[in-house]
């Protein structure tokens, strides 16, 4: 299946790559980047009074192949823990745990059905993805898992004619490298995009091993991984009502598995290969918009140690199938009233070396959304949804949100947003058939999110901004957490009572065009969290104890110069102390990040050429975001890029 992949793809990029007989008026002085089509998603307009942020698409389109815990980590006030420089990295909204993010490629969630969660290390987007953040629970919207919000990967469809391709070549520091590639074309009924991108890095950089004597520095050793992701979009229009759109995402990686501080580098390696392939149809029906979607991920996962000697100590492999389909009918009933109701369906086939045989699992759900605005200053949206899990009986969880304009003249907007919603989340694979440890009588978890704030936007001439802030109470009840077993040498699943949480989050952007050389722009993001469960202590007394990992303060800065055809950009970021441990004992130190870079652009005719230089972690901190686990010093990368498109007649 692969290999036909690969073949429809490559005849698809060749076809892309052909000239079309058109005729075009003079080439212009300048290229610019690829249009990028501004729409609100399916799950905004159903998402009154929560906080949805758009990430910078830019970010994207100057470095294809960048991973989604780069983007995350520069642009949002998320915590990413990460095992080292392209090992496993994970994030969590407002203090929950990584399997409560919920991760949805165009309408699918992709995180892995054993494990729950994504590791955004091995999600590299295309140039043309929109990342959007829903912050809170949405389980309304999203299914099980979206707990403490969801990560929204969208490819928006655009039939305007265009022939773009661009190429990458990026080398840095440890053996840093990157090679991208992307090509889009598009004549009003048939659109095509392709790319590709390949990452490696030998990762022997020096760190200060903090666990031994004097805290000498160290060459770090088997930590070297590398990349390759290619991804392909079909989209023809059969009709002005109907579209048909054809979808893959393939990424393999190759990592060696970093050692922690301290312990034996005992060789080991991790293959990971996903594929993701869907297709959807849209079009007029009955009134309204139908949409029907089918989707087949297959990811493989194999782990080894010792791998470098005569035996092999410990083998490890897993392979999921994930069928997926989805039905959906939206509908304006009135003018100011519109409803989309939907059905999906789920079938994991997982064969897993943990589990001792082969296990299958069906989910289904059904779900109504409505969005009603009775006035031009009030929305309402009313959504729920009801699972159906093998298993396991999932609560009905609905959600209630509003988004009321209090003040509003030419230049400025003021909307108080107010939202409360449900949750679910049902045990992983893992949680119920791992051997030894699994639980099978695991309840699903149950949470419910409320949360109010204000959002001001402002525009006077040149200057545009925007400005949130919301607070938020959160509660999750049967919270999993896997805890060393007192029956024997291994862990095991548990349902916690209650954790409790609460926070403040702060979001600014600002753009600022001066005349027509200058542009200014930046931002701000802050996350106050307070994520608590109540442990006993040393007198058998509960007390509330902050959730280990999960910082109370974490911010997020980013600012751009453009002076005509150069660009200055740097961004920072300040996490605070987080615990290791549940009983708050012992604790990773507060650090801040700093990246700059410089670029400059050439262009000519319909070629622009695109350099650009960078400093990661510009300040040089030594710093952890798992205990143990040496992260890059100060290091460089240099790229540069080609882009070509056809004037537009």
């Amino acid at each position: 299946m692969v290999r036909q992949f690969f073949l429809c793809a490559l005849a698809a990029v060749a076809a892309e790559l052909l000239p079309v007989g058109h005729s075009y008026a003079q080439a212009p002085d300048t290229v610019q980047l690829a249009p990028v089509t501004v729409s609100a998603p399916r799950y905004t307009r159903y998402a009154a009074g929560a906080r949805v942020q758009a990430v910078d698409t830019l970010l994207l389109q100057r470095q294809p192949g960048i991973t989604l815990a780069d983007v995350l980590q520069q642009r949002s006030p998320l915590y990413l823990k990460s095992n080292g420089n392209g090992m496993l990295a994970t994030v969590a909204f407002r203090g929950t745990s990584s399997s409560h993010t919920a991760v949805l490629w165009n309408g699918f969630n992709i995180a892995l059905p054993t494990l729950g969660m994504s590791d955004f290390a091995l999600l590299p987007p295309s140039a043309n993805t929109q990342v959007s953040l829903q912050h809170g629970p949405s389980g309304a919207l999203h299914g099980s898992g979206a707990v403490g919000g969801a990560v929204l990967l969208e490819n928006p469809v655009s039939f305007a004619p265009q022939q773009r391709v661009q190429v990458q070549q990026e080398l840095g520091s440890f053996g840093q490298r990157r090679t991208a590639a992307t090509g889009s074309f598009a004549n009003g009924r048939l659109a095509l995009s392709s790319s590709f991108t390949r990452t490696a890095s030998d990762n022997d950089f020096r760190y200060r091993n903090t666990t031994a004597f004097g805290s000498p520095r160290e060459t770090l050793q088997n930590a070297a991984f590398h990349q390759n992701s290619f991804a392909q979009e079909i989209h023809y229009k059969i009709s002005q009502a109907q579209r048909l759109s054809v979808r893959g995402w393939y990424v393999k990686t190759h990592r060696q598995i970093q050692p922690s501080m301290g312990s034996a580098n005992t060789h080991a390696q991790q293959d990971d290969e996903n594929l993701r392939l869907m297709s959807e149809w849209q079009g007029r029906l009955a009134g309204g918009t139908t949409t029907v979607r089918a989707a087949y991920f297959k990811d493989r996962l194999d782990y080894r140690n010792n791998a470098s000697l005569a035996t092999v100590d410990s083998l490890s492999f897993s392979t999921v199938g994930t069928y997926q389909s989805q039905v959906e009918h939206e509908r304006t009933l009135l003018p100011n009233l519109m409803l989309q109701l939907g059905a999906e369906g789920q079938l994991f086939k997982a064969h897993v070396s943990g589990y001792g045989g082969k296990v299958e699992e069906q989910r289904f759900s059904t779900y109504a959304w409505l969005r009603y605005d009775p006035l031009p200053t009030l929305q309402l949206s009313l959504n729920v949804r009801q699972a159906w899990v093998q298993g396991f009986n999932p609560p009905l969880t609905p959600t209630l949100g509003t988004n009321l304009s209090l003040w509003q003249d030419q230049g400025n907007s003021l909307t108080l947003k107010a939202n409360v919603s449900r949750s679910y989340r049902v045990p992983t694979l893992n949680d119920r058939f791992w051997r030894p440890g699994g639980n099978p009588a695991l309840k699903p978890e149950g949470g419910w999110g409320y949360e109010g704030g204000l959002q001001h936007q402002y525009r006077s001439g040149s200057l545009t901004g925007s400005t949130e802030l919301t607070g938020y109470a959160l509660q999750v009840k049967d919270w999993i957490q896997w805890q060393r077993s007192t029956e024997g040498n291994y862990s095991e699943p548990v349902n916690l009572q209650k954790v409790r949480g609460h926070g403040l989050e702060l979001d600014s952007r600002w753009h600022y065009q001066m005349e027509e050389t200058w542009i200014l722009s930046g931002g701000a993001a802050y996350a106050y969290t307070i994520s608590q469960q109540k442990l006993p202590n040393a007198q058998a007394q509960l007390q509330a104890r902050q959730l280990f990992y999960v910082p109370k303060h974490k911010m997020a800065a980013w600012a751009e110069v453009r002076y005509k055809s150069w660009w200055l950009t740097t961004d920072a970021t300040f996490t605070g102390r987080r615990f290791t441990d549940n009983d708050n004992n012992h604790w990773l130190p507060a650090y801040p990040l700093v990246n700059a870079g410089l670029g400059k652009t050439f262009t000519w005719r319909s070629f622009e050429t695109q350099l650009l230089a960078q400093v990661l972690n510009a300040s040089n901190t030594i710093y952890q975001t798992l205990a143990y686990r040496a992260m890059p010093p100060r290091n460089f990368r240099l790229s540069v890029s080609l882009r070509w498109a056809a004037p537009q007649p």
